[in-house]
């Protein structure tokens, strides 16, 4: 099951020289959680807004180079399981996906879980049975600024709210970006302050509201909730329904945690991975990569390496062999060597190239051809 009929192109394209502002008052606009940063019309990263965050985000001028969150990129002929891998490992709503050299477009996480649905053994599976979040409890009258450190500190964009020990409601990161960095006494009705929010320039007005109570803030009438025992599919379509993220699980009245759309990923992601290959690399100290080059490898190897675990169906070794032909100025000539040993029974393919990823391709395509 592959992901070409789930790619999107209604992605936010940034370049790193914009401003938090500035990237912030386009996020509203289009109501996206994130955006994709590119410098000189490669792509450099994400930038969310959950996770600004985790700084003092008042100035209107910083950049949103700093602030840069590196992923990798997802192929364009990646499979389900390969893609849902990628997004639990990125902690993103989404990734880009990439042919050849340029991005397409981009992948979502709830596109996925929905596609995954057509494993019968994944959408009849237990909510129970998926890993729930657990983050700290926060009362109704404790200040905002609790659940903003439990957020930073646990990496969580949902806090469930409680009175006196019983589930009282939800506060998001959603919700304090519309209510908390830019408030209103009047916001849900004030059409000023809505034209403002909905507006490109928009800036982030971080107002010192720390200690007003968490009720006033969080979601706490018409909650989603999911039971115990019921199945990954009725979550799947709850998610969709109501375009979230988390639901709050129960048992009878009891609250046992949230089922995140990273969790269910790391479900799909891990249903068809038996971890039967292990990868080596060879020469990998001598060849000087960069950053981009070496998270580039990486996706390269491990996307194809699922694909051969699938059609051998057994374990296998695959060894990645680098060296460096010869150099003109900065650039490098690469010599990529792969070996395949399936229980003792051995496939090779070695390619040459001035491009890293190009020769990476020659060599898995050459592997495809003698298979």
């Amino acid at each position: 099951m592959d992901i070409p009929h789930l790619i999107k192109d209604d992605f936010l394209p940034f370049q790193d020289t914009m401003t938090i502002s500035e990237a912030l008052g386009q996020l509203r606009q289009f109501d996206k959680r994130a955006g994709l940063i590119f410098r000189n019309k490669k792509y450099v990263g994400l930038i969310e807004r959950k996770k600004l965050l985790k700084v003092n985000i008042s100035s209107r001028d910083m950049k949103i180079s700093k602030f840069i969150q590196k992923t990798s990129v997802v192929p364009h002929d990646a499979d389900v399981t390969t893609a849902a891998a990628a997004l639990y490992d990125a902690d993103s709503d989404y990734l880009p996906v990439q042919e050849g050299k340029s991005i397409v477009g981009v992948v979502y996480a709830l596109d996925l879980a929905r596609a995954a649905l057509e494993m019968e053994h994944f959408a009849k599976m237990d909510v129970a049975n998926v890993r729930l979040v657990k983050p700290a409890k926060v009362e109704r009258s404790e200040p905002v600024s609790t659940v903003i450190e439990i957020m930073r500190s646990e990496r969580v964009d949902h806090v469930p709210v409680f009175d006196n020990g019983a589930l009282y409601g939800i506060i998001s990161f959603r919700d304090l970006v519309r209510k908390y960095f830019n408030w209103s006494k009047r916001r849900d009705t004030s059409a000023k302050f809505n034209s403002a929010m909905r507006s490109r320039g928009a800036s982030v007005d971080v107002t010192s509201l720390g200690g007003l109570p968490v009720e006033n803030f969080s979601t706490n009438d018409g909650l989603v909730k999911i039971k115990k025992g019921q199945n990954v599919g009725t979550a799947v379509a709850l998610l969709t329904k109501h375009n979230i993220r988390n639901l709050l699980v129960v048992e009878g009245s009891q609250y046992l945690g949230l089922l995140t759309v990273r969790n269910i990923l790391r479900v799909i992601g891990t249903s068809a991975a038996t971890e039967a290959y292990s990868v080596r690399y060879v020469g990998l100290r001598k060849v000087s990569l960069t950053d981009h080059q070496r998270m580039a490898m990486d996706r390269i190897v491990n996307t194809n390496a699922a694909k051969l675990e699938r059609k051998v169906k057994d374990h296998f070794t695959l060894t990645v062999h680098l060296r460096t032909l010869r150099r003109k100025g900065t650039r490098q000539e690469y010599h990529v060597g792969l070996k395949v040993n399936v229980n003792g029974q051995f496939i090779s393919s070695e390619k040459t190239d001035w491009d890293l990823e190009k020769a990476l391709n020659k060599c898995f395509n050459s592997l495809k051809a003698v298979r």
